[in-house]
């Protein structure tokens, strides 16, 4: 197993195409590991260290049916000794408010993804139903002091790589959807079971397909080049310890042994 870093305890998922020195900004790579998990290899995981900064872990990542198991993904971290995971995705725009090149940071989700292992159930001896997983408060306290222009949206988390629909957009902006995505669900519920803190930040890439979507204007660029240049602010505000008590809510359930069918003792 490898060594966990006490001083890298971030793990920077990305789901956009950057430059490829785009990311010196979080500082040379120091270290590259594979990690070898019960759902598969994952990695190499690059090390990133600014002068005198915390490290963060970053591994490309694509929410297409052919990525790596996601579970696989969320043990690497745990086994990496990350206790947080910010999760990069580009994203549709729902809400006619956001146009190409937005960047949003993520407060809410819709599960609709149908074809993804949604849980550890038993598997890493997770067992009992437990609260739905929510995104960090402290993480997301931060991405909002980093990015003040982003506002918070409700994401969808749905399959690809297909595009929806127009009448599928339709309905998922019914539902009180803003965004749909490929790389925050399932994620968010199996970071949940590891009792990792998560949050999300997106770039939006296109408009939902019953709206009007203009020729590009270099929108994207502007977009990405935001996100990335509030990354090292970002990570130094997480310096400090969690205390956001995201650990100890989603274990608290399992721990006290709740079952589906005992949910009514707990009344």
């Amino acid at each position: 197993m490898p060594t966990p870093l006490p001083d890298a305890d971030l793990l920077l998922l990305l789901a956009v195409a950057l430059p490829p020195r785009a990311l010196d900004i979080l500082g040379p790579v120091v270290d590259e590991r594979f990690v070898e998990t019960s759902y598969g290899r994952v990695g190499p995981l690059a090390l990133r260290r600014a002068a005198n900064g915390r490290g963060v872990w970053v591994q490309p990542y694509s929410g297409l049916p052919s990525r790596t198991d996601p579970r696989s993904m969320l043990l690497a971290a745990r086994k990496l000794g990350v206790q947080r995971v910010l999760n990069w995705d580009t994203v549709i725009a729902l809400n006619p408010l956001l146009s190409r090149g937005h960047a949003v940071i993520i407060s809410d989700y819709i599960d609709f993804v149908r074809h993804q292992p949604h849980t550890f159930f038993e598997s890493e001896g997770i067992t009992g139903i437990h609260q739905s997983p929510s995104f960090c408060p402290q993480m997301g306290q931060a991405l909002s002091l980093a990015l003040p222009m982003a506002p918070g949206c409700v994401y969808v988390g749905v399959d690809g790589p297909r595009r929806e629909s127009a009448p599928e957009a339709r309905m998922f902006r019914q539902w009180g959807g803003d965004l749909l995505g490929l790389n925050l669900v399932p994620e968010i519920g199996l970071a949940g079971e590891l009792e990792l803190c998560y949050a999300g930040v997106a770039t939006v890439t296109d408009v939902s397909a019953d709206r009007f979507s203009a020729p590009p204007q270099g929108e994207m660029r502007y977009g990405l080049e935001l996100v990335l240049e509030a990354l090292p602010r970002f990570v130094e505000m997480l310096a400090a310890p969690a205390t956001c008590g995201c650990a100890e809510r989603l274990s608290a359930p399992r721990k006290r042994g709740l079952l589906a069918n005992d949910w009514w003792a707990q009344e």
